[in-house]
């Protein structure tokens, strides 16, 4: 792997692309320009119930990210608020506190009730 324009290493995003939760991984390292490798992971690929892909996210859900020093993260707000501080975009994580907060109410309402809610239109 190696380093991108920005000076960020080529770091993977493990998870099919049809799920909402990579969707939204995929979208923040878009409007970063960061430089990444995506692997289908879940779904109809499988593999997200092996022992070595939950030693790095014991619930065995997609997406998680893996820096290219090893750092794993999983929950998709978790990375994009992470990648925003990290890289210091404003764009996605607002510098004015409240309008940050606002921000992150809205990432954890469409996590916990907008996305259950429609799941089944993606499952059925």
């Amino acid at each position: 792997m190696t380093p991108g324009a920005n000076g960020a290493a080529n770091d993977k995003n493990l998870g099919r692309k049809t799920s909402s939760n990579v969707q939204k991984v995929m979208w923040a390292i878009g409007e970063l320009g960061l430089p990444h490798e995506r692997i289908d992971l879940a779904g109809p690929f499988g593999k997200n119930r092996e022992p070595a892909y939950l030693a790095m996210n014991p619930n065995g859900l997609v997406p998680t990210l893996e820096e290219e020093d090893g750092f794993l993260l999983w929950e998709s707000n978790s990375i994009v608020r992470y990648l925003a501080a990290k890289y210091r975009a404003t764009t996605l994580e607002p510098a004015d506190l409240r309008m940050r907060a606002l921000a992150s109410k809205w990432m954890d309402w469409q996590l916990a009730v907008a996305g259950p809610a429609i799941s089944d239109c993606f499952w059925a």
